[in-house]
């Protein structure tokens, strides 16, 4: 009888204790009252524990535990509220999971009819939105479940075939060094996904474009979209790198031989020549929006092609690559990397959009160390943030051909907060209340009132204020 308690004890212990601790990682995640749906208790557990890509990285702001569980908890708010609005629901069911596969095949049958229009849209939207020329873009839409082939995919099987070199033994300060990089790697992965991510719902941006080719299209791309962002937090993490593993999408950058017919102005600008070997993103996809997708993570992906440059030998860049190019760190990409991306905009001066690509450039060249203090203040969003950007650009106006660690040399700024302490204060800083006149904002400006716009679910503004750009 005594054996009987005690085993009654002990099990009411373990239930006391699984509630408790359960109720501890709900209290960490920032749920939204108004809503009921909650993240798969395997998400909670990692995020409330740590135990994943971002919990103990080196280039979050303050607490990075805290932090990235606040980037968790405004993202699965935000995109709650996008399968809701697309959906026209107040509580997201399993049956509107499983409606994925017939919105999937609806979504076929119509871009089967207009491949060509949304391969070319695609390219077209990437292009200006990233300021990269178009014959730098290679976009290919393929029936669901057909497999993605590349020219170049023999070659670099071979490579990996390759047998590896020795490892030389490396001091106890060096290998600190690498874990830095390590973590400095892992963010650019995540701003790569957070910004392909981001680009899932850029559809909006050429709504009228879709609905000329079919007005069901816009209505689609959001109900499916929103469901596969929704399912990568209400999944175990060993589905979700299942699906990572059988993606909708994939990219590659190949080098092929610039045509003379290509000789246009964007390739001018570039620096590019006629039969001279260039860099091409060339993306495939079951749907556009998965297209566009890949269009952007490969256009950034070309852009940070010289993170290692400098200050890691081929040896350490590959052991930085094999610990963070993985499945599941890429999952977390997935989840923390468009809060990541949505602060790092955030910093960039209105009327300088098109600086994102070079500072994105230039912060992925700077050696780890550098490149922590850099991407704290970014994503923290300091005030003095775009005042910061605004000196860099300005430094970089005077030498094009200087790069940011040139920058940082040259002036003797360390990081950011270098750069901050030496700017005069203007105390004539803040802007005018007055009425909005879109005539006169910049084409970023626009851009992020419909941003807001898109989240509120408000697509009559949407409407008005794409006629601005």
């Amino acid at each position: 009888m005594k054996n009987k308690k005690n085993i009654i004890s002990e099990v009411t212990r373990r239930i006391i204790h699984e509630k408790y601790r359960t109720s501890i990682l709900v209290e960490q995640i920032e749920y939204d009252p108004l809503h009921p749906e909650r993240m798969h208790g395997d998400v909670e557990r990692r995020l409330g524990s740590g135990e994943h890509t971002f919990g103990k990285n080196k280039g979050l702001p303050l607490d990075s535990l805290s932090y990235s569980k606040k980037l968790a908890s405004e993202r699965f708010k935000d995109i709650v509220n996008k399968v809701k609005r697309y959906h026209g629901v107040e509580r997201i069911t399993p049956q509107l999971g499983q409606q994925m596969m017939q919105i999937m095949q609806q979504i076929s049958q119509i871009e089967s009819r207009n491949k060509q229009a949304l391969e070319r849209l695609a390219v077209d939207i990437v292009s200006e939105e990233f300021d990269i020329p178009d014959e730098m873009l290679d976009a290919k839409l393929i029936p669901p479940g057909q497999k993605f082939s590349f020219d170049n995919e023999g070659e670099e099987e071979d490579e990996e075939e390759q047998p590896q070199l020795p490892k030389q033994p490396k001091s106890a300060k060096r290998m600190e060094q690498l874990g830095l990089e390590v973590d400095k790697r892992n963010i650019i992965n995540a701003m790569l996904q957070g910004a392909a991510k981001k680009g899932h719902y850029v559809f909006h941006m050429v709504a009228e474009e879709l609905d000329a080719i079919d007005p069901r299209l816009m209505g689609l791309y959001g109900k499916l979209m929103s469901l596969a962002d929704f399912q990568y937090w209400t999944i175990p993490d060993s589905m979700a790198q299942g699906q990572g593993r059988q993606a909708g999408g994939m990219e590659k950058i190949e080098w092929r031989k610039n045509k003379p017919k290509n000789d246009s102005e964007d390739m001018e600008e570039a620096g590019l020549e006629d039969e001279e070997e260039i860099p091409v993103v060339v993306a495939q996809a079951w749907m556009f929006p998965v297209l566009v997708h890949e269009l952007i993570k490969g256009t950034l992906e070309l852009s940070a092609s010289s993170w290692a440059e400098g200050h890691l030998d081929f040896e350490e860049q590959q052991e930085v690559i094999k610990q963070t190019d993985t499945y599941d760190n890429e999952i977390w990409g997935m989840r923390l990397g468009p809060g990541m991306w949505e602060k790092f905009m955030k910093c960039i001066p209105n009327e300088d959009y098109n600086l994102k690509q070079w500072l994105f450039r230039e912060l992925s060249k700077l050696p780890a160390e550098k490149f922590m203090d850099f991407m704290k203040e970014i994503l923290t969003g300091s005030e003095r943030c775009k005042e910061v950007i605004q000196e860099l650009k300005d430094l970089h106006n005077d030498d094009k051909q200087k790069g940011l660690e040139d920058i940082l040399d040259d002036t003797g700024y360390d990081d950011m907060e270098d750069i901050v302490d030496n700017l005069i204060d203007d105390e004539d800083e803040g802007e005018e209340e007055g009425e909005l006149s879109y005539e006169n904002m910049s084409k970023s400006q626009i851009e992020d009132l419909i941003d807001d716009a898109l989240e509120e679910g408000d697509f009559e503004t949407v409407k008005m204020l794409r006629k601005y750009l």
